[in-house]
């Protein structure tokens, strides 16, 4: 059961939930979801996400997955944090094949240069790379006094993944 993002793609959700692609229609969406309402025990809503077209959410084991459009009625993005309030173990969240929230976030960084990709350190709890931002929310480490830099971040693990696309990876 994991939650595969798909840069220049979508997302493909768990077995038998749908693969949603960038470009489709709210509607479209809605009615891929729709035959797996048991799945889905609190459904699918409307929620609020600032400067977007259309935004809905739902929940799986251990996570919030929310899809949204920012620019015309097109799935553009898609955002995936850990649910404190859900005792179940998390959904695994999959980037190239690595579990995003399973990783300390060095741990994770050096996993994806090892595929060779050009991955910053993370942050003060953030880490993008191209069209995806991870971050950590619960735990963050602190940030360092103005004019100090900390000779060493603890370990933290990200808790938010979120998976955007640039128009030419948008599918129709």
């Amino acid at each position: 059961m994991t939650i595969d993002l798909l840069p220049g793609h979508g997302v493909r959700l768990p077995a038998p939930l749908p693969e949603l692609r960038f470009g489709l229609a709210e509607a479209a969406v809605l009615a891929l979801l729709a035959p797996h309402g048991a799945l889905l025990p609190d459904g699918v809503r409307p929620t609020f996400v600032c400067g977007t077209r259309w935004a809905l959410g739902f929940r799986l084991p251990g996570v919030n997955v929310t899809l949204s459009a920012h620019d015309g009625d097109a799935l553009t993005a898609v955002w995936v944090n850990r649910n404190p309030h859900d005792d179940r173990a998390a959904c695994p969240v999959g980037y190239l094949g690595i579990d995003v929230f399973g990783w300390p976030a060095q741990e994770l960084a050096g996993a994806l240069r090892a595929q060779g990709l050009p991955v910053p350190d993370p942050a003060h709890g953030n880490l993008r790379h191209g069209p995806v931002h991870l971050r950590a929310d619960a735990g963050r480490p602190p940030r360092p006094a103005p004019g100090r830099k900390p000779r060493h971040e603890a370990p933290y693990h990200f808790d938010f993944v979120s998976l955007h696309h640039t128009a030419p990876e948008a599918t129709r």
